[in-house]
């Protein structure tokens, strides 16, 4: 019976070695996009701290960030995967998705900073983030924010 546990942890952790080193490309990405994550939280609750008076929830972060953290995750090693698996090498599509969705949490971070400190800098760089975006995906992130208070307001 403790050859089968050694073997089976053998195994296991052979697996879990192998997986590892198939996404070490995506590396770099995830580990910035987890960074651009934490900030935007700090950001995030810093700006909620100063304008609304607002105590740190850990409620938010696990209804919200945590679920679009992993989600973010899961579609840059999904994209890797579609990448290598077709043998895509025109575009990485990894690195779009990456790229954009680190460009949104920049926007995201850029405007909690001016919230923060009314800095004009701030608007001026998400305007500049936003439009980089808008360029490159056809996706206007104010136009999605625009909807996405109307609908926030409808429900309140």
């Amino acid at each position: 019976m403790s050859g089968l546990l050694k073997n089976s942890y053998a195994w296991l952790s052979g697996l879990l070695m192998t997986l590892l080193g198939y996404f070490l490309p995506v590396r770099d990405i995830v580990l910035l996009l987890i960074f651009f994550f934490i900030i935007d939280v700090l950001f995030g609750f810093w700006a909620a701290k100063k304008l609304r008076k607002e105590r740190f929830s850990v409620k938010i972060i696990w209804s919200h960030t945590i679920p679009r953290m992993l989600i973010s995750i899961v579609l840059i090693t999904g994209a890797y995967m579609w990448d290598s698996t077709y043998q895509q090498d025109l575009v990485s599509t990894y690195k779009i998705v990456g790229w954009f969705i680190s460009g949104v949490l920049l926007y995201s971070i850029a405007e909690n900073g001016y919230h923060i400190t009314n800095w004009v800098i701030f608007p001026k760089l998400a305007n500049l983030i936003g439009d980089k975006l808008k360029d490159k995906t056809g996706i206007d992130l104010k136009e999605k924010e625009e909807a996405n208070a109307k609908a926030t307001d409808h429900k309140g």
